[in-house]
């Protein structure tokens, strides 16, 4: 028996929903909604295939093909499976040490930032990435960037100077 046709969609998804293996839904053409499952591992232009969901006629239903594209995100970048993060770090903090909140696609989590940490410290987060085909995860590196003090402060600012000399 003849096949109806297959409908494609494109469904944009956060890296978020690309690291939990959310569910989402699809909106088709003809206003039906579907629900997807998204794989553990899931890539930029990956095609889920739904068996029968797409075009019904006479035979078989067609299969409905949607293609995943993950969206650009305001605070990750995306390497591989490898996501980096931004981490503002008082500078207190980088000079002392601290434990600092960094966010992840998983919620928020601390990590010690070691003393004398500068903007060229890299914190490594083993496994926090994007899931991988072969199971386990990528990790996720946060770039640590120093943050000076809102409105100036007047003690930093003597030591500043007494050190420049």
């Amino acid at each position: 028996p003849a096949q109806a046709a297959d409908l494609n969609v494109t469904r944009d998804i956060s890296v978020e929903e690309a690291a939990t293996a959310d569910k989402v839904t699809a909106m088709f053409p003809d206003g039906r909604k579907v629900a997807v499952k998204l794989p553990a591992y899931v890539e930029d232009g990956q095609t889920i295939r739904l068996k029968g969901q797409g075009e019904q006629g006479p035979g078989q239903p067609g299969d409905a093909l949607v293609k995943i594209h993950i969206r650009r995100h305001p605070r990750y970048r995306i390497e591989g499976r490898d996501l980096h993060v931004d981490l503002p770090v008082p500078l207190a903090d980088a000079v002392l040490g601290a434990k600092v909140a960094v966010e992840t696609p998983t919620g928020k989590l601390a990590v010690n930032v070691p003393a004398w940490s500068s903007s060229d410290k890299v914190l490594r987060l083993k496994g926090r990435g994007l899931p991988e085909k072969a199971g386990g995860r990528g990790d996720l590196y946060a770039h640590v960037r120093l943050m000076l003090p809102e409105g100036g402060d007047a003690e930093l600012e003597a030591l500043m100077r007494r050190q420049k000399g």
